[in-house]
């Protein structure tokens, strides 16, 4: 079987036996993923269609089976890949021009995804995509960089609270003690550094708000601190920020 070798020829495979699959991402409402997929019966034609994809550095899965077991399928997924890859079929497009068009300025951040969504339902009414029911409907309506912002953020705090929850050194009855002392008794921060020698002055400091927006305490997680009123630990916990 002659390779590919160019990408007009590509495209005109991928008008016929192609497709754009869109999925949200670990089912959060932020962010969509896109995949480039192509399928055939024949092992070898999806073989050179990897082949050549490879050959342009392109980051393809392994060749799988679809879900009903009858054809083969490679998959484009990794997020530079898509795009490299779209932007090169495009010009030689034809039934899947205005998906793969869409597809790219999502990715570029020009559109939100349920912009993107509605393209691909259009799309489907005018008999070009082929309909895939979803039993919860997608609600993105963040362009890309949005979403991803929005979710490294949610990961992060997670982190932190993760990281109070097992790893801080600062005892809920320390944090407790500590603002007690300071708010209520009028103790220096530098005569608790002396009665609290473990921690830094640094630490002290976050614990009465004075530093960073928030203090670790171990078993709570992340404490915000800026809230003067907060003295017990079960007070605090109630002032975590809920995700």
């Amino acid at each position: 079987m002659p390779s590919y070798k160019s990408w007009r020829q590509l495209a005109g495979y991928f008008d016929g036996d192609g497709t754009i699959a869109v999925s949200d991402t670990s089912n959060q409402p932020y962010k969509l993923s896109l995949s480039l997929i192509f399928v055939d019966q024949s092992y070898d034609q999806i073989e050179n269609v990897r082949g050549f994809l490879n050959r342009c550095r392109i980051r393809t899965s392994r060749i799988l089976k679809t879900a009903g077991g009858t054809a083969n399928m490679v998959a484009i997924s990794e997020f530079r890949s898509v795009k490299r890859t779209s932007k090169s079929l495009m010009p030689f497009l034809y039934k899947k021009a205005i998906e793969a068009r869409a597809a790219l300025n999502y990715y570029q951040g020009r559109t939100t995804g349920n912009q993107l969504v509605a393209v691909f339902a259009r799309e489907v009414e005018a008999g070009r995509r082929e309909r895939h029911p979803r039993k919860i409907p997608l609600n993105v309506p963040y362009r890309r960089p949005e979403g991803d912002r929005i979710m490294k953020q949610i990961r992060g705090d997670r982190l932190r609270d993760a990281m109070g929850r097992y790893r801080a050194t600062l005892s809920a009855r320390d944090f407790r003690s500590i603002r007690i002392k300071y708010f209520d008794s009028g103790i220096r921060v530098c005569d608790l550094v002396r009665e609290y020698p473990k921690y830094s002055r640094e630490s002290i400091r976050r614990i009465l708000g004075k530093g960073r927006r928030y203090i670790l305490v171990k078993g709570i997680g992340r404490v915000d601190t800026t809230d003067t009123t907060i003295r017990s630990a079960r007070r605090a916990r109630r002032g975590v920020k809920q995700l």
